[in-house]
């Protein structure tokens, strides 16, 4: 591995390693027990994995396969978590013991059935290109849908009247974050597949900056919750 290989793995790995640790701080350590944190702690978390499968992957082909499939499988829970997360942080139905589970179960239920009927080490000709395509749908869909909830904020981010709070800022960045990263591993054969990788380590630290950088130390972002 070369100078500049071994700066990309850095970058790369680093932003997804943090993100786990930030994803555990949001479920375990944040100060608010507030299912917007904990939704978002979960998103960051499927993140990761899909973000540190990719690293390996790129810089080792052969990688273990049962690594590639959790990688993969995770994606299934990116788009769940991510609406679950903006419904969470808009004030929205569900709660906790309604249909949150619709959005979680189905797709857990279907990653465990295929480690045991279809496994990405002895199918791998169906998963690539056909279940990773389908997998990548599935998080559009839910791209779309998160789209249409903040479709006030997104039209307020670009008003000269009126200027979006500190939590919005989040909210929406975080939101064009995943939809980035989206589209750089659904353009990964036009580009490079380390690009889904570099987009999430860039985004991660660009909120690090912005909470870094308030003026006011005692309301960092990540903790404030809005009613709309």
């Amino acid at each position: 591995m070369n100078f500049n290989s071994q700066v990309v793995f850095l970058l790369s790995a680093l932003g997804a390693i943090n993100g786990i640790f930030l994803s555990l701080y949001f479920a375990f350590f944040s100060k608010q027990k507030t299912k917007t944190n904990y939704f978002l702690g979960a998103l960051l978390f499927v993140l990761s994995i899909r973000i540190i499968k990719s690293v390996f992957f790129h810089f080792n082909p052969n990688l273990s396969q049962t690594f590639i499939q959790l990688g993969l499988s995770a994606c299934l829970l990116i788009g769940p978590f991510l609406l679950l997360y903006v419904r969470a942080a808009l004030n929205e139905k569900p709660s906790w013991n309604s249909n949150w589970g619709y959005h979680i179960l189905p797709y857990v239920l279907l990653a465990i059935a295929a480690w045991f009927f279809i496994p990405y080490r002895s199918h791998r000709a169906l998963w690539s290109p056909y279940l990773v395509r389908s997998i990548y749908i599935i998080w559009l869909l839910y791209i779309l849908r998160c789209g249409f909830l903040l479709a006030p904020l997104l039209k307020k981010l670009f008003s000269r009247k009126s200027k979006l709070n500190d939590f919005e800022v989040l909210l929406i960045s975080i939101y064009i974050g995943v939809a980035i990263i989206w589209l750089a591993y659904f353009t990964s054969r036009y580009t490079s597949y380390i690009v889904g990788a570099l987009s999430f380590s860039f985004l991660y630290y660009v909120l690090l900056l912005m909470a870094f950088f308030k003026k006011n130390k005692n309301s960092i972002i990540f903790e404030i919750e809005v009613k709309y």
